[in-house]
């Protein structure tokens, strides 16, 4: 029964927000065909830049239930930060070699002109915002890890799914619909996810899974 209470809102939250990475591309769509080439070609090198942070997160659960398990709250903390510190230098490592050689990996997939034109623009314009990403991956890790897993799925469907739509609404009816624009929904659903992580997480406690405020443990 603990399991299905920590996994099933992880599976949920991740269910729900590969579905609705279907109605950004809807939105690409409308730039055409070459357009929709850069967006495949981005989104597989993204797959690339989020194993590092995902492969520390997920060491992160680990270590934080083994921690808390055996009453060390503390040193559950400690291995928080470190695989926070681990996961935001392996992806800024990464993210380096990926703005300078954009055109070359876009061109790996697809080499038209104009379909490297869209991917190396997308890999340029979203690359440095990744880093946001270790804060929203680690930090629900764990909070997973310490049993709340209910928490970091509301928080990531709130702004990965609906922040983002009503942001591409927004940004495609009222604003600008180009393709800068739009691409940048996923930073700023990284940013708001990350913000919302952070702040949750440092009121938390982490042995109780309940928030603290004023130093105290409410219920």
């Amino acid at each position: 029964m603990k399991v299905l209470i920590v996994g099933i809102p992880s599976s949920v939250q991740m269910a729900v927000t590969s579905f609705s990475n279907v109605f950004v591309q809807s939105y690409i769509n409308h730039f055409g065909a070459d357009c929709m080439s850069g967006w495949t070609a981005y989104a597989k090198v993204d797959q690339l830049m989020f194993l590092p942070m995902q492969s520390v997160a997920l060491s992160a659960t680990t270590f934080v239930g083994q921690n808390l398990g055996s009453g060390q709250e503390a040193r559950a903390k400690k291995g928080v930060r470190a695989a926070l510190g681990m996961a935001v230098t392996a992806t800024i490592l990464l993210m380096i070699p990926v703005l300078i050689f954009a055109p070359w990996l876009v061109a790996f997939f697809n080499s038209k002109a104009e379909v490297v034109q869209y991917g190396t623009l997308m890999l340029r314009c979203i690359s440095p915002f990744y880093v946001l990403c270790c804060f929203n991956q680690i930090y629900s890790s764990a909070l997973r890890g310490a049993g709340n897993s209910k928490m970091p799925m509301i928080i990531m469907l709130s702004s990965f799914v609906v922040f983002r739509q009503i942001y591409l609404f927004i940004v495609a009816n009222f604003i600008a619909n180009e393709t800068i624009p739009i691409v940048l929904s996923y930073p700023a659903g990284w940013f708001v996810c990350s913000l919302l992580m952070t702040l949750y997480y440092h009121r938390a406690d982490l042995s109780g899974s309940r928030l603290v405020e004023d130093g105290a443990v409410a219920a």
